[in-house]
């Protein structure tokens, strides 16, 4: 008995390291990583290409990946549908992986089930044969796209009421500064002081069209402040309103964008190699923050420029009362040093990933890719059903998470009203 033990103990141990092997290999394509691809590939390694069928020798995609002709910018792994067969000294790995990936400067989404064969060579699993079958046609997307109808957009509009409301509370309580938070037709008025990005409206046209006396208070409270009145309004809202503000002079600064992602059971983390990906906790606070700012202060140039700009300091006290409001945070590690760091808040069901940074040294390296994946990971766990992003139109922060299965949901106009 205690030797039949011993014999299924290691077939465990065998099949959990085939498993880590195959987990490296995706890590390294992700990261364009040639030299621990070298490792990881048998010297007969050949792949049959998911796109093609064409068959491929080591040298071949080892070449294509050093020069740049083949890149992975995502692979999602589904790793409940992961099996391992193993007849030592062979080990056959099956599976079902998501790929976006850019062959000669055009882009394609593969979904594959997967065949891998693993042989040990001098106590090392090397891979020597790899073989995708597509699922769909190249380019389809794996799921339908994310319908948003007005109940929807209501959910995640009610999500960033909370959002500005309790970051708003926090500020004031940080700064000990005078402002407000004035709830108005199922949104809310906020002024947190001098230069906050929680200095808006937010919200509005979910919950009836607000009456002229509303509109009045909130903005006598923002003149009273020095401060312009921001209303965000989304294209979902009830177009009454859009009506009422023109009537007001208030006029159109800018549009942000909502995009969103269904969630499911099988979100998986994607960690490309020397990436580690955890909570931050308060012991590192500063370090995070110093971080953050530095990775946020260099603004995203492509497509439509942000209608607001921020300060370093700015920033820095803006993460301050979002963690305050209870906001969680991540951390990005690579080689166990910070370099990246994101935030993520969760109301009714919705997952906001309210902000990710990462430090301008170590951008090209995987760090959003795994930061987002290990969010969605926990939002999943967490029970939500949605996770939602802003961006600015045509930037790419939109490029990228619509790369990532984001789809674009709803826009809001920014409309504004000097004192």
């Amino acid at each position: 008995m205690v030797r039949r033990l011993t014999v299924e103990s290691a077939h465990d141990i065998d099949a959990r390291e085939v498993l880590a092997c195959d987990e490296s290999f995706f890590a390294a394509l992700l990261a364009a990583d040639h030299d621990l691809l070298g490792t990881i590939l048998a010297d007969d390694f050949v792949i049959i290409d998911v796109l093609s069928g064409q068959v491929a020798c080591r040298a071949e995609l080892l070449d294509a990946i050093r020069s740049g002709q083949l890149r992975f910018t995502e692979v999602t792994r589904y790793a409940e549908e992961r099996s391992v067969r193993l007849r030592p000294p062979a080990a056959v790995v099956t599976g079902r992986t998501r790929m976006v990936l850019r062959y000669q400067g055009d882009e394609a989404t593969a979904h594959s089930r997967y065949t891998h064969v693993r042989t040990r060579e001098n106590g090392r699993w090397r891979l020597m044969s790899a073989q995708g079958t597509p699922t769909r046609a190249p380019g389809m997307s794996a799921e339908r796209p994310l319908f948003c109808d007005t109940a929807l957009a209501g959910r995640i509009e009610r999500a960033e009421v909370q959002l500005i409301a309790q970051s708003s509370e926090a500020a004031r309580r940080r700064a000990a500064t005078a402002g407000f938070v004035i709830p108005v037709a199922g949104g809310v008025a906020s002024f947190a002081g001098d230069g906050s990005p929680y200095n808006k409206v937010a919200g509005l046209g979910f919950g009836g069209v607000p009456d002229p006396a509303a509109l009045d208070e909130i903005e006598k409270a923002f003149a009273a402040c020095g401060s312009p009145v921001q209303i965000e309004l989304a294209h979902l809202a009830d177009p009454a309103i859009g009506a009422a503000l023109a009537g007001r002079g208030y006029r159109l600064e800018s549009f942000e964008n909502v995009l969103g992602r269904a969630l499911t059971g099988g979100s998986g983390r994607v960690m490309p190699p020397g990436i580690e990906v955890r909570p931050s906790g308060e012991e590192e606070f500063e370090t995070w923050l110093d971080v953050v700012a530095e990775g946020s202060v260099h603004p995203d140039t492509q497509g439509l420029p942000w209608h607001e700009e921020f300060s370093r300091e700015a920033i820095i006290e803006a993460e301050r009362d979002s963690a305050a409001a209870g906001d969680v945070r991540y951390a990005a590690l690579r080689d166990g040093v910070i370099v990246g760091g994101a935030t993520m808040r969760i109301a009714e069901g919705v997952a906001q990933l309210t902000g990710a940074a990462t430090a301008p040294a170590h951008r090209r390296r995987g760090v959003q890719t795994a930061l987002l994946s290990a969010r969605l990971a926990d939002a999943a766990a967490a029970g939500c059903d949605v996770a939602v992003i802003t961006t600015q139109p045509g930037s790419k922060s939109q490029q990228n998470a619509q790369r990532q299965g984001f789809d674009l949901l709803y826009t809001r106009a920014v409309l504004v009203k000097q004192p």
